[in-house]
């Protein structure tokens, strides 16, 4: 087949020959971003067969592709982007969200006390009738932003639900509240010792567990959480990929996939039944069976939209819960009182070395979950034990978060290779308290996107949903502004231009799966993933990027999601 190359402006249109005309569709009558590498904009894009095959002027790709057949939509002022690529989120959480309670502080959810969170759970349980005996979850729980400071507790869950186990999980995903019923039912007592890694508050005097398990102390109640049924999966599938595509997103992350989970994935793949594209990381103390039943040489590869893109290896916690392991103690003390408290890694460097180096001599891409600066410490030395003998080899290893990076571990992944994928939103949600917890000079270099970007590591930019909420748009304005909830600017320094925030969840994050030459852009050959947005992010006050809505998104050239 014959290409012909027609330079306009700055923009390039490559249309196919007469034998190939006949776009199925044509989007015009907008601001169209590309996102390529002269950041070009296009007055017109030309899809056939799921694939872009025309860029530039509308008159030009008209007389190129415009056929019988071809539908001329008229975007009418609004903004197309290319499809927003998950840097980083938890694509299973959203599955279980369908049947869980809202528990979440504002502006997410109305828990902002343990009054407002026992009320969402009682009208939960009353709309679904929930009999006596059965289990009630939530998520979202945010002891940072309960009023009076008064957290939830087992007693308070046990006064609220006397009949029913029930537990809230932490809004870190690292952790939960549990009343009676559910530490019984998940064997957790005061018999049961605190284990390395992990965190189990007690009762004051006492060894009695008062509500709050996190990290390792939590896995009894995460590995075992309930099971769906065959019709449920159907529609807790259905809700999650709808939840994913109503944000712009094309491509989703289970940033830290179970055996359960990818088996999961994988039957709904085989049936047909992904639009999205979805990604697992497998979750590093699980390697040995996930690899036993999927062989490396099939990871990386897409079936029916669905793939195993690498390991994910957790290092530590999360910052905002005192759990993220640093070189420098917390202002405030640890969870649970400790004094001097660092936080603590999750494994021994050796089980971090061992898990990297298996993964690399597979040929498989690591995520690294690294918070604070001794997590990264950690990470570090595993890539270079692991990678001994070829640390600038480009493996697309990501250290996920990297929320406390030094700038002298900073300097460390230019050679090695190893891209950052921060989260700005924590400068909304957390910014405030990471200034109490660790110190404004810490807390204001806090995801250093502008530092990554001046460094060329082409960073990445995360929700890590369901830890925040997955808005893309919320992405691109905490990268832009940094405003805490008090409206405090968390590192002006550290700010970056809505471009190049845009950059971190398109075209970076493409790069980042290993697929920047067929997503992350609009640009002919490239499939046609793109969003529709009411109101173009780069020119709108950069305040109002928030306020950004997504009209539709298309997925090979066809429409997923469309705004009510």
């Amino acid at each position: 087949m014959k290409f012909a190359i027609i330079l306009l402006a700055g923009t390039s249109l490559m249309a196919t020959s007469a034998m190939a005309t006949n776009a199925d569709a044509i989007w015009y009558g907008g601001h169209i971003i590309t996102v390529d590498a002269k950041a070009s904009t296009a007055e017109a894009v030309a899809v056939k067969d799921g694939l872009i095959v025309a860029v530039g002027k509308k008159g030009e790709v008209e007389k190129a592709e415009r056929g019988p057949a071809t539908a001329m939509n008229d975007l009418k002022g609004k903004t197309m982007a290319p499809g927003f690529i998950d840097g980083h989120s938890h694509f299973s959480f959203a599955l279980d969200m369908a049947d869980q309670v809202n528990a979440s502080a504002p502006p997410v959810g109305p828990g902002n006390s343990p009054a407002a969170i026992v009320a969402a759970f009682k009208q939960f349980a009353t709309a679904r009738k929930i009999p006596a005996g059965e289990l009630i979850v939530g998520y979202g729980y945010d002891e940072t932003q309960m009023q009076g400071g008064q957290p939830l507790t087992r007693d308070i869950l046990d006064a609220a639900f006397p009949n029913n186990p029930v537990y809230v999980i932490h809004v870190s995903g690292h952790g939960a509240v549990l009343n009676s019923l559910a530490f019984a039912k998940y064997g957790i007592s005061a018999a049961t010792p605190t284990p390395p890694g992990g965190i189990i508050q007690r009762k004051p005097g006492s060894m009695e567990p008062s509500g709050l398990v996190m990290e390792t102390g939590y896995l009894p109640v995460f590995l075992n959480k309930p099971k769906a049924t065959p019709a449920q999966e159907v529609s807790q599938l259905k809700f999650a990929q709808e939840m994913y595509a109503s944000a712009g997103i094309t491509t989703a992350q289970d940033g830290a996939s179970h055996v359960a989970d990818i088996a999961l994935f994988q039957r709904h793949a085989a049936a047909n039944e992904l639009y999205l594209d979805i990604v697992s990381y497998a979750f590093f103390l699980e390697l040995d069976p996930i690899l036993k039943a999927n062989p490396p040489a099939t990871w990386g590869k897409y079936s029916n939209r669905y793939k195993i893109g690498g390991c994910k290896i957790v290092s530590d916690g999360s910052p905002q819960a005192k759990t993220a392991a640093f070189t420098t103690p917390y202002l405030t003390g640890g969870p649970s009182g400790e004094v001097n408290w660092k936080g603590e890694l999750s494994a021994t460097q050796d089980q971090f070395n061992t898990a990297m180096k298996l993964c690399y001599d597979n040929g498989l891409q690591v995520l690294v979950h690294v918070n604070g600066d001794a997590a990264v410490d950690a990470a570090l030395k595993a890539h270079e034990y692991a990678a001994a003998g070829s640390l600038d080899k480009d493996r697309r290893t990501v250290l996920v978060h990297s929320q406390f990076a030094r700038l002298d571990q900073l300097n460390k992944y230019v050679p090695y290779k190893i891209t950052p994928s921060m989260f700005a939103e924590h400068t909304f949600f957390y910014g405030d308290v990471h200034v109490a917890n660790r110190g404004k000079t810490q807390a204001y270099f806090e995801s250093p996107l502008k530092t990554a970007i001046g460094l060329k590591l082409q960073p990445t930019n995360h929700t890590d949903f369901n830890v925040a909420p997955i808005n893309q748009l919320w992405t691109i304005w905490s990268a832009v502004n940094r405003t805490s909830r008090t409206g405090v600017v968390i590192g002006p320094d550290e700010r970056i231009t809505p471009y190049e925030a845009l950059q971190a969840i398109t075209i970076n994050s493409a790069r980042q799966y290993g697929e920047e030459a067929s997503k992350g852009s609009i640009e002919t050959g490239k499939r046609a993933d793109l969003v529709i947005l009411d109101a173009n992010p780069l020119t709108v006050g950069h305040d109002k990027i928030k306020d950004v809505k997504v009209v539709q998104t298309i997925k090979d050239g066809k429409p997923i999601y469309t705004a009510p």
